[in-house]
C-alpha cells in the first residue's frame, strides 16, 4: 500500500485547481520515470513564480510505502 501526503497553500480555489494539476503531473513524472521500480519513497515540491520573478514553494508532496495495518487503521478512523 502506498500513502500520498500532499500539502498545498493557496489564496483561492482556482489556485488550488492549478496547483493540484501541476503537483499531480510532477508526481506522475517522478513515479513513472524512476529507474528503480522498488523505490519506496518519493518526495517533491512545487514552486510558483511571483510577480517579482522570484519563486515560492506552494506545495510539497511525499509518496511512501506503508504497511497494510496503517491503511486498516486509517479506515477505522474515517
Amino acid at each position: 500500500m502506498r500513502k500520498h501526503t500532499i500539502t498545498v497553500y493557496t489564496n483561492d480555489e482556482y489556485s488550488l485547481y492549478e496547483i493540484s494539476n501541476d503537483v499531480r503531473a510532477e508526481i506522475d513524472s517522478t513515479v513513472f520515470s524512476r529507474g528503480n521500480i522498488r523505490q519506496r519513497k518519493f518526495s517533491g515540491k512545487w514552486e510558483a513564480e511571483r510577480p517579482d520573478w522570484s519563486y515560492e514553494t506552494v506545495a510539497k508532496w511525499e509518496s511512501n510505502v506503508v504497511p497494510d495495518s496503517e491503511f486498516i487503521q486509517f479506515q477505522k478512523e474515517s
